[in-house]
């Protein structure tokens, strides 16, 4: 793929992962934080210096460009333009409040039908099916919105951006992953990049901005820094929540928490024997934080060190009146604390992961139900 442009970069890491040798720290020997030594110690025999760890980088610019060299895909990328606006109905993320809310917010960027709108999916995969810990990579995919829906979500129009090769899970360090895509989405924000598209016989200035991530629920807290465990651990309720300790194994549920979500006269709400015995619910459902409510939140939480090294950062209040961990590296993109929606859950991977849980559980109780009558 390099002789037509859409090699990858590779940019040298500390081994602690506490940094990325890039742009202006390419020259330096040690990691700012940790010490570390930026290349391996030299054989005799070698003639050039060897770095511990080496991040493989897609840009992401020549891979969007090339889709406007292609007549026939160049003719749909202002699709989304021309799209009729689906009420009460969704059959593409366009018909969707967080892209209508974008478009109130920066009209200036929809007056450019060319521009790019885009999704960020990330994730852990295992090489040859195998679940050997030394085979872990992680994968930073784009996926381009501007082309109609029988088209955006096949595999040759998703785009691969990062590789990072770490057994295990990157936790908050995967921000000194993302500094250099992050870089790249906000030089395309500000000032975009030159194009050509040969359906309409004419040069452009093409801009391009993130939408959202996708991620199944154990890679949402990652990118979003909300840790997902304890009491604490809903997204979306927060420090609202009315988690509750089960009583002989310790265990957190969420079980009597989804009846405030219900309109107010609903029966489920006066119902004291199939819920929460003898209790009637009437709270409603907890308000959401506006982007830059949730902004000022987040600017708080921006003082932390990266690298394995120092191990995990709690804030004042972790896990009481909270569950931030850091403010993530997307709050960087200017256009980030105006954006609706922040991140998707995969709601198909985390089905497939409950369902696989509940078959091995069902697995078990037969297997010691048979167990018993025999016995």
């Amino acid at each position: 793929m390099k002789p037509l442009g859409l090699g990858y970069q590779k940019i040298n890491m500390c081994p602690n992962f506490c940094m990325l040798y890039y742009l202006e720290n390419a020259k330096l020997t040690d990691g700012r934080t940790c010490g570390n030594s930026h290349y391996k110690p030299m054989i005799a025999r070698e003639r050039s210096l060897i770095a511990h760890r080496k991040l493989k980088y897609f840009s992401i610019t020549p891979r969007l460009q090339r889709l406007f060299i292609s007549p026939k895909i160049a003719e749909h990328m202002t699709w989304h333009q021309s799209h009729d606006v689906m009420y009460w109905v969704i059959v593409h993320p366009f018909d969707g409040e967080a892209w209508k809310h974008f478009n109130s917010v920066h009209p200036q960027f929809l007056l450019k039908t060319r521009n790019m709108h885009l999704g960020l999916c990330t994730n852990k995969f295992n090489l040859f099916r195998s679940f050997a810990a030394p085979y872990s990579y992680w994968s930073v995919i784009f996926i381009a919105y501007n082309l109609p829906l029988r088209m955006c979500m096949r595999l040759k129009f998703m785009f691969l951006s990062i590789v990072i090769h770490n057994p295990n899970s990157l936790d908050q360090n995967i921000d000194v992953f993302l500094q250099s895509l992050i870089d790249e989405l906000k030089q395309l924000w500000s000032s975009g990049t030159l194009d050509y598209d040969v359906f309409r016989k004419q040069n452009f200035l093409i801009k391009e901005t993130l939408m959202w991530t996708i991620n199944d629920f154990l890679a949402y807290k990652m990118v979003s820094s909300w840790r997902i465990h304890g009491k604490l651990a809903c997204p979306y309720c927060m420090e609202n929540n009315k988690a509750f300790t089960l009583t002989n194994n310790g265990k957190t549920s969420f079980f009597y928490c989804h009846q405030r979500f219900l309109p107010t006269d609903h029966r489920f709400k006066k119902n004291r024997n199939d819920f929460f015995i003898g209790r009637v619910e009437r709270d409603v459902a907890p308000l959401s934080f506006s982007s830059e409510e949730l902004y000022n939140v987040v600017s708080e939480y921006d003082d932390i060190v990266f690298g394995f090294q120092f191990g995990k950062q709690k804030f004042l209040g972790f896990g009481l009146i909270h569950n931030w961990v850091k403010q993530s590296i997307f709050w960087e993109l200017s256009y980030w604390k105006t954006n609706l929606l922040h991140y998707n859950l995969d709601v198909m991977y985390i089905e497939k992961n409950m369902l696989r849980t509940f078959s091995t559980w069902l697995w078990m109780w037969r297997g010691r139900w048979r167990t018993t009558s025999m016995l």
